[in-house]
């Protein structure tokens, strides 16, 4: 068991090497890759709300210096004037609807309490007149047709009456015979029109009662069912074709409203097809925001005959005595190494041989949304380096800096797996040599050198992995 544990312990010290604790000054300075941009932009966009389709016809060139009222865009409006004409005549037709119905709505609403008053009238009289018929009328109208039919019977009884006093007067008296024939030749007659008479009169009593009482009693009966039921439709529909009028006024007015309203906002955005410069400065495409400058595909895809998405920015005027400052991101190892105040310096791309203090003034709290953090840098630009935004910097910060700091390489360091640090230190000499972990106090870390506050000195003997 002792010789395995010998062999165990040779193998280890094959693999191992020996390094001293250095004293030294101990530094952390992270190299940041920055940009250049302004601290204040003014964003441009599209505040469409009625028109979606924006095709540039002209647009100024990326980073232009322009004027402040100057053209920087000129989008195709040709769609926007039709549909403009298009909604003012919807507009005007919406006030004429609107007009219609109100015309409406108010002739109904005085015409129909009188249709229901004449409704109301014609249902009373039909009714008042099939109870007349049926009390009275009727049994009238059958006295009137016996009389009529009596009075017909007498008067044919009296002409034959007389008809026969006279055939009985002439043979008694000694009148001339063309006389007498005369006489009873007319009086024949008119026993024959008297007789023709009452057949006539027994067909006119017969069509009374049998035809023309009942068709009567029908179509009085009929009338007033006829204007009871009128009567009941109008005082259902009535209201009802009111309250549908009523409702289509209102539907007239909002749809009236809904067209001016749509008519108004395409007139407010007549202006939106001409974009100009709202003060002196250079026009970007993209967007700067949150510290970065937005310009990958949406930017690129800024060009004659291309679309432009409203409420979304697109380019930015940035001020010609715009503030500029570095900004980047960091992971968030790097991030906890930086505060504000620290200081640094930084070169421009491509002039290295210049450099310049900056400090760092502001460090976000929380990630943006690829999880990394932002950082403002500050500084003052040489005055013979010519500086704009979308320049690319570096700038190194100092973090971190402690003299006579006791450092380690990174890899000698070991987790004692309780939340605490150790290192394996040699403990005799010999062909095996034997070691023993001790704990230590580390400090901050930087490359493959850590920092050690405590358990250590200046030159002792450390373990390191070997190779």
């Amino acid at each position: 068991m002792k010789s395995s544990a010998i062999l165990l312990l040779s193998l280890c010290s094959a693999f191992a090497d020996t390094a001293k604790v250095t004293q030294e000054t101990f530094a952390i300075r992270p190299t940041l890759s920055a940009a250049l941009l302004p601290i204040e932009v003014t964003p441009l966009q599209i505040d469409a709300e009625q028109w979606a389709t924006f095709t540039v016809l002209e647009i100024a060139p990326h980073g232009s210096l322009v004027k402040k009222d100057q053209q920087l865009a000129r989008f195709d409006d040709q769609d926007f004037q039709k549909k403009l004409r298009d909604a003012r005549s919807a507009a005007e037709a919406g006030k004429l609807n609107f007009a219609n119905a109100e015309a409406d709505f108010i002739s109904a609403e005085k015409y129909h309490p009188m249709q229901l008053q004449s409704t109301t009238m014609k249902a009373e009289e039909a009714a008042e007149a099939w109870e007349y018929f049926q009390k009275t009328r009727r049994d009238v109208v059958i006295t009137e047709a016996n009389l009529n039919l009596r009075q017909t019977e007498l008067r044919l009884d009296s002409e034959r009456e007389e008809l026969h006093q006279l055939e009985k007067m002439y043979k008694a008296d000694d009148l001339t015979e063309n006389t007498e024939e005369i006489i009873l030749k007319r009086q024949r007659e008119s026993v024959k029109f008297a007789e023709v008479a009452v057949e006539h009169a027994n067909l006119t009593h017969k069509r009374t009662l049998e035809l023309t009482i009942p068709r009567e009693a029908i179509e009085l009966e009929r009338a007033a069912q006829a204007a009871a039921i009128a009567l009941k439709e109008n005082e259902q529909n009535l209201p009802r074709n009111l309250e549908i009028k009523r409702l289509a006024l209102e539907d007239a007015r909002v749809t009236a409203k809904r067209t001016a309203d749509d008519l108004a906002k395409l007139e407010a955005e007549k202006g939106l097809f001409a974009l100009k410069a709202p003060a002196d400065g250079y026009f970007y495409y993209g967007n700067i925001q949150d510290g970065r400058w937005s310009t990958g595909d949406p930017a690129k895809a800024i060009q004659i005959n291309a679309p432009i998405a409203p409420k979304r920015t697109f380019a930015v005027l940035v001020p010609s005595n715009a503030q500029l400052a570095l900004e980047t991101t960091v992971e968030e190892s790097v991030m906890r190494q930086l505060k504000p105040e620290q200081k640094g310096f930084a070169t421009l791309t491509g002039a290295a041989e210049t450099s310049f203090p900056v400090t760092i003034s502001a460090v976000s709290a929380t990630p943006n949304i690829d999880n990394r953090y932002r950082v403002t840098l500050t500084g003052t630009f040489p005055a013979d380096l010519p500086v704009v935004a979308g320049m690319g910097a570096s700038a190194q910060i100092t973090a971190y800096e402690k003299e006579n700091a006791l450092t380690i390489p990174a890899k000698a360091l070991h987790s004692d797996h309780k939340g605490g640090w150790e290192v394996e230190i040699p403990e005799g000499e010999g062909d095996a040599k034997k070691t023993k972990r001790i704990p230590v106090t580390r400090g901050k870390s930087s490359g493959d050198k850590v920092e050690i506050l405590s358990g250590l000195t200046k030159d002792q003997v450390i373990i390191t992995p070997g190779a």
